[in-house]
């Protein structure tokens, strides 16, 4: 009988609660505004990005200021460049992100890349 009371209390609340429920159906978007929400994102992660290798300039060119954030970043002596690892702890980004922008400025002009490839490989300010 108590089993007979629940399965009823369920199949109620089943079917009250499809009732009621309301349900947002996808609208899509129009190619336009589609657009318009594409070129809002690039200039964010544009913007994003020129921030943060704009930190990256920052940290390498006045060491006298930033040496707690160095101290952070595990940079001993900034006299012999900063490495990936260091990006990554100064921006808390991945290591291909802190490669990316470490790349943009070096192909940018700004900064020279010391050593071929693995763990030698650091960054000077290109003066």
């Amino acid at each position: 009988m108590d089993y007979l009371i629940l399965i009823i209390v369920a199949i109620v609340s089943f079917v009250v609660g499809r009732k009621t429920a309301k349900v947002k159906r996808f609208t899509p978007k129009e190619p336009l505004e589609m657009d318009e929400m594409r070129e809002e994102a690039r200039e964010a992660l544009a913007e994003r990005t020129k921030g943060r290798k704009g930190r990256i300039l920052n940290l390498m060119d006045s060491e006298a200021v930033h040496t707690e954030e160095l101290k952070t970043c595990g940079v001993d002596d900034i006299k012999k460049g900063i490495t990936t690892e260091n990006v990554v702890q100064l921006l808390g980004v991945s290591a291909a992100t802190a490669r990316k922008y470490l790349n943009e400025l070096e192909n940018e002009g700004k900064i020279v890349q010391i050593g071929k490839s693995g763990k030698d490989v650091h960054y000077l300010l290109n003066t």
